[in-house]
């Protein structure tokens, strides 16, 4: 230090405190103008350079993300349908099958299939696909997103798939105490 340095600042004083002329630390000094260095490259870098911004890095992990969950979604290999026919004519499946049905899509499609807020079952109009057993499997299996259809694929098990795809089925024809309108395209 110099002498310049010990002496106050004239005019620089309050409450009794003399201000003097120190410098900042040099390790002060050394760390601000490197901020500034590091705030010019970073600028640089995302603004006018190559730099990836945040939304740009959350679309590339989100895409990564939804790449792992179909990699580790289970592949469906459709249904059987030789299988799903012989469940539509066996009487003791039809039974477990109406239990399902009841705990899990009477609140939608009635306990008699009529219909609630889902479409009635058991006329020959058809929102999703044309009534095949196929198409009831895909839209159990998958749901439909657009109608209000959650996927059933995931919480129940193959069986209780299969079982509840071919309920379905059988109420195709039946008359239901209160059947909501048809609704979708007629098949027959």
């Amino acid at each position: 230090m110099n002498n310049e340095d010990e002496k106050p600042i004239p005019d620089h004083e309050y409450d009794g405190i003399h201000e003097f002329n120190y410098p900042a630390p040099f390790w002060w000094q050394l760390f601000f103008y490197l901020t500034i260095a590091f705030a010019i490259g970073y600028y640089g870098y995302y603004e006018l350079g190559g730099g990836k911004s945040s939304d740009q890095n959350l679309q590339e992990a989100m895409a990564a993300v939804k790449a792992a969950q179909i990699e580790h979604q289970p592949k469906s290999q459709g249904p059987d349908l030789n299988a799903l026919t012989a469940l539509m004519k066996d009487p003791v499946a039809i039974k477990s099958a109406k239990d399902i049905y009841l705990g899990k899509c009477a609140a939608c499609h009635a306990p008699d299939g009529g219909g609630l807020v889902g479409p009635n079952l058991t006329d020959h109009f058809w929102i999703n696909g044309t009534g095949t057993l196929s198409d009831i499997y895909k839209v159990v299996t998958e749901g439909s997103v657009t109608k209000g259809m959650p996927a059933w694929g995931s919480v129940l098990k193959p069986e209780e798939l299969n079982m509840v795809v071919a309920y379905v089925k059988t109420l195709e024809g039946t008359t239901p105490q209160a059947p909501k309108a048809p609704q979708g395209n007629e098949v027959k």
